[in-house]
């Protein structure tokens, strides 16, 4: 039998000695010994509870749009899955997928692929430079397997050597970015050396990034539902709706990322079908919520989708951005 307790072990509530579970924080009461078969029993029982619910979740989460959303509204909050639990669920799996395929090095290899591309303009000429730099240059390229000819000296090795080479001034390492035509203005030069130098971390960095920018466009999506049906429902129930709505859209996209890494030849078809599933759910969801015409529904559905991309055209260049000055 168990050893009833006068005080909560988790919140130091005060107890009766009759007392089975704490009345503050539902603990039960007895002593902090924990038998084999009480924690396997507990294990079970919450894990059995949470299989159930999410069976039960998962067939209108799929197949019947704006069910979920329609049931929680309606105050029908424990048959299934919270939605911002569906939301982590479904994020983190689409996540996962992105840093499990993408290529660490991605960012690296398209840049050295344009920028070995690109002819050097005339002005740059190898006489410029002085003989000792060249020679460090040519070993360089050699050491990397990065150049091509022994008469040439591979581009992009070259800017990273210019990136990191501390006898270069920033007014230096400028002209020579633009002698190769390859400067943007209005960035400092310190933030193009150290994306020069840590070229393959980019892809990393906008990676983690990503799911904090999509987290904080959930509220931007839900005020454009908000606007769109502000007579008809609440922000909160828009909030929801959309955290529904991104969770399906990075299910289907998070297995559409895997059948891309096992069927790569059918990529082009695989992006097709799932963009496509994924915008008649959304089409779908917002019909059966929101109780208005096909022809309205149509109407304010490409209204959504057009502002939305927009706005994700706008957060995807800014987090990149912000990916390259904190890399």
């Amino acid at each position: 039998m168990k050893e009833k307790l006068q005080k909560c072990l988790n919140c130091g509530e005060q107890l009766e000695t009759d007392q089975n579970f704490c009345s503050n924080c539902g603990q039960e009461n007895s002593d902090k010994k924990l038998a084999l078969g009480a924690f396997l029993k507990d294990f079970f029982s919450n894990y059995l509870s949470f299989d159930t619910i999410l069976f039960k979740t998962l067939n209108p989460f799929i197949f019947r749009p704006g069910k979920l959303t329609k049931a929680f509204n309606e105050g029908k909050r424990r048959r299934y899955i919270n939605p911002i639990r569906l939301y982590l669920i479904f994020s983190l799996f689409y996540f996962f997928m992105i840093s499990l395929t993408v290529p660490k090095d991605l960012t690296d290899s398209v840049l050295r692929s344009i920028v070995n591309q690109k002819p050097m303009m005339d002005s740059l000429k190898v006489e410029e430079l002085d003989s000792a730099k060249v020679q460090q240059l040519i070993i360089k390229a050699e050491q990397n397997k990065v150049a091509k000819k022994e008469d040439s000296i591979n581009k992009w090795a070259t800017l990273k050597y210019w990136a990191e080479d501390e006898t270069l001034s920033d007014e230096e390492f400028e002209a020579n970015l633009n002698k190769v035509g390859g400067n943007i203005e209005g960035i400092p030069a310190k933030y193009k050396r150290s994306f020069l130098l840590n070229s393959s971390m980019f892809t990393y960095q906008a990676i983690r990034n990503l799911p904090l920018m999509m987290f904080f466009f959930l509220p931007i999506f839900a005020f454009i539902l908000y606007l769109l049906f502000m007579k008809k429902r609440y922000f909160m129930e828009h909030l929801i709706h959309g955290l529904h709505l991104h969770a399906f859209a990075y299910f289907i996209y998070g297995l559409a990322i895997l059948l891309i890494s096992v069927f790569s030849k059918a990529e082009g078809w695989i992006v097709f079908i799932s963009f496509i599933w994924v915008s008649l759910y959304t089409l779908f969801s917002i019909k059966r919520l929101y109780q208005n015409s096909w022809a309205k529904s149509v109407f304010k559905f490409f209204i959504l989708g057009f502002f939305y991309f927009i706005l994700l055209l706008f957060g995807f260049a800014f987090e990149l951005y912000i990916s390259f000055l904190t890399i």
